[in-house]
């Protein structure tokens, strides 16, 4: 009933902070002196930098391309491609997470989620991908804590409401702040099956709360 949150390429591409170029500001007309020369040359390092991003982004994009199409092994390939090239990429932490979930790896797509989070610290999905991990091997009270810091990052978070209040279920958890969580969610709620369920545990809480 649920699954893991990629961030899809196009999402990157508009988040990535522009690179510096090294543009040289307006100067008077007149013969040009060896410091504006130099100036307007851009530093290799920075040149080498934007380059090397550039190809992390083309490594990622095809890699995104490959994790739609299912292909989990060469996306795997190329998100690590991404990596080694921009180690600062989020989305590419949390993407390659997903397909390690998927696989079963949960240790190393925990490892990647981690990262994606400390990367991008207003983002829940990597905080709600950990907690998704640990509600899947049946370690609930872990599974709250993450679905609640994707909360404290969006309160709104669809994803992180039903993790959250499934985990409490788990827990036998019953209390107002689970309660207002549930209400929040069913105000939110638009797919059938998720109404039934948030109204079961409505119910749940609200008779545990009335005894």
């Amino acid at each position: 009933m649920k699954s893991t949150h990629p961030i899809p390429s196009a999402v990157l591409l508009l988040a990535l902070p522009l690179l510096a170029l090294g543009l040289p500001g307006c100067a008077s007309s007149g013969p040009r002196s060896q410091t504006n020369d130099a100036f307007n040359e851009i530093d290799p390092a920075i040149a080498y930098s934007n380059r090397q991003r550039e190809q992390a982004i083309e490594h990622y994009t095809l890699a995104s391309k490959l994790h739609l199409e299912g292909k989990a092994d060469e996306a795997l390939i190329e998100y690590r491609k991404t990596l080694e090239l921009d180690n600062q990429l989020y989305a590419a932490w949390n993407n390659m997470g997903q397909l390690l979930l998927e696989q079963g790896n949960y240790s190393d797509a925990v490892s990647a989620y981690r990262i994606a989070s400390g990367l991008e610290p207003t983002d829940p999905r990597p905080e709600y991908n950990i907690g998704l991990a640990y509600q899947r091997v049946g370690w609930a009270q872990d599974s709250l804590t993450y679905f609640d810091n994707a909360l404290k990052r969006d309160p709104n978070y669809q994803p992180a409401l039903r993790g959250m209040i499934r985990s409490a279920e788990m827990l036998g958890l019953a209390d107002a702040r689970i309660m207002s969580i549930i209400r929040n969610a069913q105000l939110r709620e638009t797919e059938e099956q998720w109404r039934d369920y948030l109204s079961t545990q409505y119910y749940r809480v609200q008779a545990i709360l009335d005894d």
